[in-house]
């Protein structure tokens, strides 16, 4: 006779099917997305997006539907573009009777839906309910509904990581042999998240050289490897043909530039820099995954069970890895560490319900992991409202009141034939389209090789013929010098604006005039060291 207790967590929740638990999951992600918006448009009173980087998408993409180019500044084709498919979801944006930003919107909220759905189907042998878990503690992360409504391309690599986990343990290589179709699939998924973004293709990586290490005969595993190759050249081919013929690159030009300005980074100890990347993806309610989080992995490795789902693990670690070496920056709430937390949460939930004991006989055991279980239900959707959607909404405001601002005063004030020089361009090309110089390297490339350099870049702002300056005062000490060098003289700030709050410490926002016939004299000065403070 079978007791109660044996009675299996799948017969007992199948009540909840998919469909059902889906539709949950969705409208978990509308409220949540919807609540950032509402807090954002309470504060603001205006459409607007919480990073530069999300007008430059936006500029791309009507530069591409309006005049198919790829170009940041019309007529001059670049790859300041990190994301070459974001864009383009973008693009329909401004050729359909719908603003721009309602589909900026409804794109994000669809990619959030599809990492949460994915996040939810990672393990088939779930229990309904406990996917439908991992599922809404995806849809209101508060990192993910962040990037989901900032007009950012992480929202949809997050999502298309997720799948491509989903598919590989679907066509697992050890439980379903190698065959060549499947692997030239997974090409071809590696090559999609390359066009997400470039560090796509860890992924590909990653489970590449578990097929590869996976059991099988010799013949079938480098048949699977070469046709997973091949998929992979597919994509890879006119990519870097592109980025070549463009800028003379393999890669966009975001992957050197970024990488170069923040070079100073690297005197840290890596060690110091890997653990600042993980941090990030465990601010509020993943602390508590953690023991279960552990618990999962260990369980797998010591057993031996089921070892593909160790693979998107192994990829968090190197997606880590790689920006604590190439890019250690945790600013704009980690958004580069953003896209592995559907991952740790998928994996964290799973194991946390694992670990706990709410109906153990033992009370201390079973009060604490009903206080344990509770804490982490109520802290995700908690955390979302009360750390994530006003952290969205100050972020817009910085962006609208210094980047957004400053745009507005050129289109009003600068003749449209005049050249300026900025760091931050993206509100400026979207609202304000001028000439640019790009001090921060990514469609004028050939300022990386002076980004440090206070004489260089004077030298480079001088020659380049600009007649304004759009930057921080304070962004740097390089930056300090080279205003000093072009004796830049100030005619608009962002603190001339009622209620102006100087959020980041590095502002106001500045609009300088470059009286161009004395910068020689100074530039001259600058060669013979009597205007030396702040260069290294």
């Amino acid at each position: 006779m079978t007791s109660s207790t044996s009675v299996r967590p799948e017969q007992r929740q199948a009540s909840l099917s998919a469909p059902a638990r889906d539709a949950l999951i969705v409208f978990t992600v509308v409220i949540a997305h919807a609540l950032y918006l509402l807090l954002a448009w309470r504060e603001v009173d205006a459409a607007g997006y919480p990073l530069d980087d999300a007008w430059i998408y936006q500029t791309y993409a009507r530069n591409l539907a309006g005049s198919g180019q790829w170009a940041f500044i019309p007529g001059v084709p670049s790859t300041g573009s990190t994301s070459i498919l974001w864009t383009l979801v973008l693009a329909p944006g401004y050729l359909l009777p719908l603003n721009p930003y309602v589909w900026t919107q409804i794109a994000g909220m669809a990619a959030l839906c599809a990492a949460a759905l994915g996040a939810a189907r990672l393990f088939n042998e779930e229990p309904p309910l406990l996917s439908l878990a991992v599922g809404v503690a995806v849809a209101v992360e508060w990192h993910l509904v962040l990037v989901a409504a900032s007009g950012m391309e992480t929202a949809l690599f997050a999502a298309l990581v997720v799948w491509f986990w989903v598919w590989l343990r679907r066509h697992e290589p050890a439980a379903r042999g190698h065959d060549w179709r499947n692997g030239l699939l997974l090409g071809l998924w590696g090559g999609v998240l390359m066009l997400a973004r470039p560090e796509g293709v860890l992924a590909l990586g990653a489970a590449g050289l578990y097929g590869l290490l996976a059991r099988g005969s010799l013949k079938d595993r480098l048949l699977w490897g070469a046709a997973a190759g091949a998929g992979f050249a597919l994509l890879l081919g006119p990519f870097v043909a592109f980025n070549v013929a463009v800028s003379g690159s393999a890669w966009p030009n975001t992957f050197y530039a970024k990488q170069t300005e923040y070079a100073v980074l690297y005197t840290q100890p890596y060690l110091l820099r890997l653990a600042q990347q993980a941090s990030v993806a465990f601010v509020s309610a993943q602390l508590l995954l953690v023991p279960g989080l552990v618990a999962e992995a260990w369980r797998r490795i010591r057993d031996r069970v089921d070892l593909v789902a160790l693979v998107p693990l192994a990829w968090v670690v190197l997606h880590w890895a790689l920006y604590a070496a190439r890019l250690p920056v945790t600013y704009q709430h980690g958004r580069y560490a953003i896209p592995v937390i559907p991952v740790l949460v998928a994996y964290g939930v799973r194991g946390t319900v694992r670990l706990a004991r709410p109906r153990a006989s033992r009370a201390p055991v079973r009060m604490a992991s009903q206080v344990w279980l509770l804490t982490v239900a109520l802290l995700f959707p908690l955390t979302a409202a009360v750390l994530g959607g006003p952290a969205y909404a100050r972020d817009i405001q910085f962006i609208q009141s210094e980047m957004v601002a400053a745009a507005h005063w050129v289109e009003e004030n600068v003749p449209q034939d005049a050249a300026i020089a900025a760091h931050d361009i993206g509100a400026l090309g979207y609202f304000a389209p001028r000439e640019l110089v790009d001090l921060a390297g990514l469609v004028s490339p050939e300022v990386v090789e002076t980004m440090h350099d206070a004489e260089g870049l004077a030298e480079y702002v001088a020659s380049s013929g600009a007649d304004y300056l759009i930057i921080f005062p304070r962004w740097s000490d390089t930056y300090q010098a080279m205003v000093a060098a072009l004796d830049a003289e100030p005619v608009w700030s962002a603190g001339e604006q009622p209620g102006y709050r100087d959020a980041s410490g590095l502002g106001p926002m500045t609009v300088y005039r470059l009286a161009s016939g004395r910068t020689g004299g100074l530039l001259a000065d600058l060669h013979c060291g009597r205007l030396t403070s702040g260069i290294e």
